[in-house]
């Protein structure tokens, strides 16, 4: 299934996550760089290869995605949009 984000329909920023603020409409893109994609495919230890890519985004952006402020919405890989979780 490929979403369409209100990003974009991916072409523009191919790899990147979508989350929401928890009790309102407000959405964040974050572009992912190429270690923080790679984790994200990551499927030999998902629950650790999630932890370091919040990690990663943390200290790039700022945004701590595992705060329990944020819902996950979709995720971008290659100009292809899915839900996220």
């Amino acid at each position: 299934m490929n979403l369409i984000s209100k990003f974009g329909n991916g072409k523009d920023l191919p790899n990147n996550i979508v989350i929401q603020k928890r009790g309102s409409d407000f959405q964040q893109l974050i572009v992912l760089n190429s270690k923080e994609c790679q984790l994200l495919l990551d499927k030999t230890d998902i629950n650790a290869s999630w932890d370091l890519l919040c990690k990663s985004v943390a200290h790039r952006s700022g945004i701590m995605i595992q705060d329990g402020n944020w819902e996950l919405v979709s995720q971008t890989v290659m100009g292809e949009t899915r839900p996220l979780h």
